[in-house]
């Protein structure tokens, strides 16, 4: 559903600049569900992810949701640190 601005697409490795969602994709979401910013690149509209909000949501009932990916982040970081 996301999609990425590469810094150079023709080189993914360098990096991105940010994720978004086109226009239909974020009305498609359920209200509540992504925190973005509105941008327009050369006449087409994206909105630029800031935040996934899981909790309260029906696919997150028992506990699991992208809360936890946090604590992820969090270990891949001291992890690639480490080296």
């Amino acid at each position: 559903l996301y999609k990425v601005q590469w810094l150079d697409a023709s080189d993914p490795g360098k990096g991105f600049e940010y994720l978004y969602l086109s226009k239909q994709d974020y009305d498609s979401l359920p209200s509540g569900t992504v925190e973005a910013r509105l941008i327009q690149v050369k006449g087409e509209t994206r909105y630029v992810l800031e935040a996934i909000i899981g909790e309260g949501q029906k696919s997150t009932k028992g506990g699991i949701g992208v809360e936890n990916l946090q604590g992820s982040g969090l270990i891949a970081g001291e992890t690639s640190r480490a080296y």
